[in-house]
């Protein structure tokens, strides 16, 4: 502090001596001239500015010099009791799968005089090709007299793999021998020759297919079927089938689809017109499928028996539950076409075949909803309620000449009803399988006919599987149908009983090539009709063995 007083009183001093000095002039000069001096601020001392430093951080360099690292193992010197392999590359071993058995001869006899005897032969694992050849024939002979039956059929297909195509086709002949044994036997004293007939279709069936490499390329499959049917009263009858179905998709999960139907019949009997029976129809549709989500749109453009039908075609499919509940609906309709053939292989025991204009195709409307679905990995169901409408729909009736006791047919123009048709299943692999199955028809309405004749409200079946050890395969089968109405000769009319129908079967493997096999059928050995005045027969059981090779 008191460097700092000396530092003050030195500036002071010479301040004095400066203020004196300029007085002594002023005086001086006061008698020349009179001045003013203003002083406009007081001295302030002020430090310099101080030079502010800039420090940049940065990271050293990288040091890429590998560096030389010296290890030193101790040698372990191991000794081993045993000397090991050498290491040899080895080939890609072949295909050791066992060739598959796909030929068989199957013999047995039963009741009845029943033989029977099957054979099937196919070709082993081919990637070019494959093809099969089936042969089968039995017979029977009832307590009734002629109460007869034979068949006997026989089928050869193949299938040949191109890079681009699969062509497929089959020949196969069939013909059923029965007896209309119908008739009243305290009357009639008939020989099998009076009351024999014989149905013959020979079949050849061409496809093809095309192998798609892409799912936005055509699908087709176009098929083509070839059909000669004939019975023992010189009734001919010529189809020909072709369908030529296509598929395109248009985007992701929208598809296109289209298909052409031809279904042509010429019948001839004797020496009579000739009778054509012809369907024509084209499918197009565009079908929407997501996961959870299916929608089948369409319309079915029709020709038949001279008229022009636009059929709906839509069926919808939505999951309200994944895969567990889902909700089924539709709305489609198609044409039954009633050819000699098809009516025959409903009853075998019409007489004939009407005349020209006197039976129509029929045509058939559907509106159903329901649901399906799974439960677990073994259970699955579907359930369906629907509103069925027939259009021209031929009904069986009972000849009122009783020495033939056969079927004509009457038209029934418009027949209405409610189904309720259920199943469900269980499946465990292929340990057991279950399987139940039931139709139930309420017919509340027709127009022409006074009862539906001939068709049953209610069938259902129950089918069951089981595999004891992969060699002992055990089945059965239980049939339940309720009854059918008839008419009788004075116009009256009755109802045939309902039945129940249990059948049942097992087969043996003994070793590899053999297995001894047994089928019952009818256990409850009941003599049931289901077309008036033609009961059952009774129970049958027919055994036999099976060579597989």
């Amino acid at each position: 502090m008191n460097g700092n007083i000396k530092y003050i009183s030195r500036w002071g001093l010479m301040g004095m001596m400066a203020v004196f000095s300029l007085q002594q002039s002023a005086h001086a000069q006061d008698s020349l001239k009179q001045e003013t001096i203003d002083i406009i601020s007081t001295y302030q001392p002020k430090l310099r500015d101080a030079a502010k430093l800039n420090l940049t951080a940065s990271l050293p360099g990288a040091d890429t010099a590998r560096p030389r690292l010296l290890y030193e193992v101790p040698a372990l010197n191991l000794y081993f009791m045993y000397q090991p392999v050498p290491l040899k590359p080895l080939a890609l071993g072949r295909d050791t799968l066992s060739p598959l058995q796909n030929n068989f001869i199957k013999a047995g006899f039963g009741n009845y005089r029943t033989p029977l005897i099957q054979a099937g032969f196919g070709s082993n694992r081919n990637d070019k090709f494959n093809f099969g050849l089936y042969g089968n024939f039995t017979s029977s002979k009832g307590d009734i007299k002629n109460q007869d039956y034979s068949a006997l059929n026989v089928l050869a297909s193949g299938t040949y793999f191109s890079p681009l195509f699969e062509i497929n086709g089959s020949v196969g002949f069939d013909r059923n021998v029965i007896h209309y044994y119908g008739y009243d036997h305290t009357l009639y004293d008939l020989k099998a020759g009076d009351v024999k007939q014989a149905f013959n279709q020979g079949t050849i069936t061409v496809g093809l297919k095309n192998r798609v490499q892409n799912d936005w390329a055509f699908r087709i499959a176009p098929r083509a079927k070839f059909m000669v049917f004939n019975d023992a009263f010189d009734r001919k009858e010529n189809t020909v089938i072709i369908n030529a179905p296509v598929t395109k998709q248009l985007v992701q999960d929208l598809y296109l689809k289209a298909e052409g139907v031809f279904d042509l019949s010429t019948f001839k009997e004797g020496d009579q017109k000739q009778i054509n029976n012809n369907v024509v129809a084209i499918h197009p549709a565009l079908e929407l499928v997501k996961p959870g989500f299916m929608l089948h749109a369409g319309v079915n453009p029709t020709w038949t028996n001279s008229k022009f039908y636009l059929l709906p075609d839509i069926v919808n499919e939505s999951h309200i539950l994944r895969k567990k509940v889902i909700l089924s609906s539709g709305w489609i309709s198609y044409i039954d076409k009633n050819s000699y053939r098809n009516l025959a292989n409903k009853n075998p025991f019409i007489g004939q075949y009407p005349a020209m204009g006197g039976l129509l195709n029929t045509r058939v409307e559907e509106k159903y909803t329901g649901i399906k679905g799974t439960l677990g990995s073994h259970f699955n169901y579907n359930t369906k309620f629907a509103a069925v409408t027939w259009y021209n729909l031929p009904l069986f009736v009972n000849d009122t000449l009783p020495m033939h006791n056969t079927f004509f047919m009457k038209n029934e123009e418009k027949l209405t009803a409610f189904q309720l048709h259920a199943e469900v299943g269980y499946i465990e692999e292929e340990k057991f399988q279950l399987r139940l199955t039931g139709d139930w028809f309420n017919y509340n309405k027709q127009t022409s006919e006074v009862k539906p004749w001939g068709l049953v409200p209610f069938q259902a079946n129950a089918f069951a599987q089981y595999t004891f050890a992969k060699k002992l395969h055990l089945n059965a089968n239980l049939y339940a149908l309720s009854g059918s109405y008839y008419q009788l000769p004075n116009l009256d009319f009755d109802k045939t009983k309902g039945a129940w129908d249990l059948n049942a079967g097992a087969d043996y493997d003994i070793g590899r090539y053999f297995n001894v096999w047994v089928n019952a059928n009818n256990l409850f050995n009941t003599h049931y009709q289901r077309w008036n005045g033609y009961p059952t027969y009774g129970f049958n059981i027919v055994g036999g063995i099976m060579i597989k090779f």
